[in-house]
């Protein structure tokens, strides 16, 4: 049996907390992750620029949605890529907006094995 830190634990409990507030939980994240890397790639460019606009994150929050027109006019995309890869969008931006060292340690981990 693998021994899990409790610290992870707790992270984890939070960020499915977290996730749950946007309607989300972690079985619909393994069905709803695109499955080409390309479109990977371009949903975690979209969550980190998202988590660096404070307009977006008062947005995101107070609508528990991801502002899709924004978001169109930003990246220049069509509403409906957004919407097809919201789940996983918003929990990306969820991981690099909220304090969760461990997961995000974990993260750059994958990224760096397989491109995320």
């Amino acid at each position: 049996m693998i021994k899990v830190n409790s610290s992870i634990q707790k992270e984890i409990i939070r960020y499915q907390e977290q996730l749950s507030f946007f309607r989300i939980s972690l079985q619909q994240l393994t069905v709803s992750t695109p499955s080409e890397l390309s479109t990977r790639i371009w949903c975690r460019e979209v969550a980190f620029t998202m988590a660096q606009s404070q307009s977006l994150i008062t947005k995101i929050f107070k609508t528990r949605k991801l502002p899709y027109r924004d978001l169109a006019k930003q990246f220049l995309c069509r509403i409906s890529s957004l919407k097809r890869n919201s789940k996983y969008i918003l929990a990306l931006f969820l991981l690099k907006h909220g304090d969760y060292h461990f997961l995000n340690e974990h993260l750059s981990l994958s990224i760096l094995d397989n491109g995320f």
